[in-house]
């Protein structure tokens, strides 16, 4: 799947100057807004992510921090635990690389919101991405640069452990707008060659539900060199309750239902989709197409 960069489109936004000569920037939120093309699920950051990154270190899986704020999910997070375990156990289990199961990492670590440009879990910076002729707001990719203390920590385990990069996944929830499939069937693009059909009776402008894995790729000095997304399935709210603009979540039992039942008929051996997901995280985050689980 191809991935078009958009760096003169990226929006850059600092965070307000410290009072009073306050010279701790890792208080100072930092962040930039990317808009993704409908197959687009990665950007270089700086000097981007296509550099030599064979000795790669991956730190466990985290829960997204945000999903608290995310309709309700804060309640919920032990329904997300098995999943979680399983992403882990998946990483530590990769020979191409080493994982730490204990990075003693500070707060402060990069975040990534891969989704729609407007909607309940969008940041603000993404309205800037949606331009005036558009009927319905864009993907957009918006990562938060990490504390300094965050940074700093990376480098640190980075060096003791000889690796010149890490990948840092997070397991969350975001929205995804619907596409077109023909004439007059619509479709939900969820990453690198996963696309799935949506019944013809649901709203057009209606969003999805989306489980997902965001990632980042940090150099040997911690910073964020590429960013991205996959997404394992989606969800929509049934023709009858859009009628009354109501919200169907990701329920316990289809979460359940990742880690078993939720299959790639497309792929040969109908490999999990969160399987699927993880694999093609970690090679587009690398910048290597060959270590995907699909072209």
């Amino acid at each position: 799947m191809g991935e078009m960069q958009f760096g003169p489109r990226a929006v850059v936004v600092a965070a307000s100057l410290c009072l009073g000569g306050c010279a701790a920037l890792d208080a100072a939120a930092v962040a930039e807004a990317h808009r993704l093309e409908e197959v687009q699920f990665y950007v270089d950051v700086g000097s981007g992510g296509r550099l030599d990154v064979e000795r790669l270190l991956l730190v466990p899986a985290a829960l997204d921090p945000e999903l608290s704020d995310a309709l309700g999910y804060g309640r919920r997070k032990g329904e997300f635990a098995p999943l979680l375990a399983a992403l882990n156990a998946d990483l530590e289990a990769r020979s191409c690389c080493r994982f730490l199961p204990d990075p003693s990492l500070p707060i402060g670590a990069p975040h990534v919101y891969v989704g729609t440009a407007v909607g309940a879990f969008a940041p603000p910076e993404g309205e800037q991405q949606v331009l005036p002729h558009e009927q319905f707001p864009p993907m957009v990719l918006h990562l938060r640069r990490p504390s300094a203390a965050w940074q700093q920590a990376m480098a640190e385990i980075l060096a003791r452990a000889g690796a010149s990069h890490a990948v840092v996944v997070s397991l969350g929830v975001s929205q995804y707008p619907k596409g077109r499939e023909g004439v007059f069937g619509k479709k939900v693009v969820l990453g690198t060659g996963h696309d799935e059909p949506i019944r013809f009776l649901t709203a057009e402008d209606k969003l999805l539900e989306v489980l997902q894995l965001t990632g980042v790729l940090v150099d040997a000095q911690g910073r964020v060199v590429r960013a991205g997304a996959e997404g394992i399935l989606a969800r929509d709210t049934p023709f009858a309750a859009q009628v009354f603009d109501i919200e169907k979540v990701l329920d316990d039992r289809t979460l359940q239902q990742v880690l078993t039942v939720e299959r790639r008929a497309d792929l040969a051996g109908n490999p999990l989709k969160w399987e699927v997901a993880l694999g093609n995280l970690l090679a587009g985050l690398r910048g290597d197409p060959e270590g995907r689980l699909v072209p």
